[in-house]
C-alpha cells in the first residue's frame, strides 16, 4: 500500500539482515526503500565483507537510497577517527551514486560518539572530492526527492 500512497520506507537494519532486506525490495519495486544508517555496517570490527557485497546487490534495485547516517555509533563511539568511516561511506556512494545518498543526522543517538556539529564536518571532509552539485545533492536535493518535501520555494 506505500507504493499506492506514493510513500516512502525507511530500513533501518544491521548489516547481518541485508539479504533479507534485498528480497524484500525484489518483491516490492513500486515502493521507494531509503536504506539508514548504510545498513549498519560493522565498523567497530572493520568488518567489510560481506556487508560491501551485500550493499551493492541492494543497491542493483533502482528504488533504493542510502542515508548516510548512523556511523560514528557503529565505530567505536569513544575512539572513532574519520579514517574509520572513509572505507563505508566510499563504497555506499561507489554502489549508489550521488543521486541516491542522503545526509542523515541520527540526532541524538550519535551524541552518544560526538556532536551533530562535528558529524557534519566529518561528513563534509568525507564528500568533499566529490563535485559541488553532488555535494548538493547529498546534503539536500535527494532528501527533498525521496522525502517529497518540495523546492525552497515551499518549504
Amino acid at each position: 500500500m506505500l507504493a499506492e500512497y506514493g510513500y516512502s520506507f525507511d530500513l533501518c537494519i544491521r548489516h547481518q539482515q541485508l539479504p533479507v532486506i534485498t528480497e524484500l525490495v525484489r518483491r516490492c519495486p513500486d515502493v521507494t526503500f531509503i536504506l539508514d544508517h548504510c545498513g549498519k555496517p560493522g565498523i567497530r570490527q572493520q568488518l567489510l565483507d560481506p556487508w560491501r557485497v551485500e550493499l551493492e546487490r541492494l543497491a542493483a534495485f533502482p528504488n533504493v537510497c542510502c542515508k548516510v547516517s548512523g556511523l560514528l555509533t557503529e565505530a567505536d563511539p569513544q575512539k572513532w577517527q574519520i579514517a574509520d568511516l572513509v572505507p563505508y561511506v566510499a563504497h555506499a556512494i561507489a554502489v549508489f551514486g550521488e543521486r541516491r545518498i542522503l545526509f542523515g543526522g541520527d540526532w541524538p543517538v550519535m551524541l552518544h560518539a560526538g556532536s551533530y556539529t562535528r558529524w557534519v564536518e566529518v561528513v563534509t571532509q568525507l564528500i568533499a572530492s566529490l563535485p559541488a552539485s553532488a555535494q548538493r545533492a547529498i546534503w539536500r536535493e535527494n532528501a527533498r526527492r525521496y522525502y517529497r518535501l518540495g523546492s525552497e520555494d515551499t518549504l
